[in-house]
């Protein structure tokens, strides 16, 4: 391979491995909680460093560790 393909060959292989999205870590404790917040909020959970979007009243699985931080802020509440 000439020195151009193996460069193509890296730049290709680069762009690949960045468009795989990342994988989503499993949950070992999942508790729906409801996000009660007006706009889209990004947050990391306290006890997991797992990071948690939530839309507008949204209700999501978040690690059981973390559920009592989202909930003490008072802008989350347990899912009916």
């Amino acid at each position: 391979m000439s020195c151009c393909g193996r460069q193509r060959q890296a730049l290709r292989t680069q762009v690949d491995q960045a468009e795989r999205p990342a994988p989503r870590p499993s949950l070992q404790d999942p508790v729906p909680i409801r996000y009660l917040g007006e706009s889209m909020f990004v947050t990391k959970g306290a006890a997991t460093g797992l990071t948690y979007l939530f839309n507008r009243d949204e209700v999501l699985n978040v690690e059981g560790r973390d559920v009592p931080a989202f909930v003490a802020t008072g802008i989350f509440a347990g899912a009916e």
